[in-house]
């Protein structure tokens, strides 16, 4: 018989996905909006996030098909370089998306530690 490891509360992790028409922003498309806004840069942001440039675009165009408007504003390169930035819509889906799950972490929080009690006994 094959003893089962017992899961630590590290590997309990709560995913929050916000639905937007037939899209959606979940941890991934939030971490390279948040990025962007602090890199001034989409390059920049999906090197730190380890994918490429052309798989953060798309990203971002499944973003703004679903929103029907852009999330980020790019300015072209030159002496000073290119940049980027967030559009309103950009920084409000993005707050939104982050309080989400900030109080869905907090409001959890008790019953993921009752869940790794309850496991930890057995």
């Amino acid at each position: 018989m094959r003893k089962s490891k017992k899961p630590k509360l590290s590997e309990f992790r709560l995913r929050i996905k916000l639905d937007i028409g037939d899209d959606a922003i979940g941890p991934g498309k939030a971490r390279l909006l948040r990025a962007i806004d602090e890199r001034g840069s989409i390059s920049a942001a999906a090197r730190d996030m380890g994918i490429n440039y052309r798989r953060a675009w798309f990203l971002l165009e499944t973003l703004n098909s679903a929103l029907g408007q852009p999330v980020v504003v790019t300015t072209k390169g030159g002496s000073d370089g290119g940049g980027a930035a967030l559009t309103e819509a950009g920084r409000a889906i993005l707050m939104a998306y982050e309080k989400c799950v900030e109080n869905t972490l907090k409001s959890t929080q008790d019953i993921l530690d009752t869940l790794q009690q309850s496991l930890s006994k057995k």
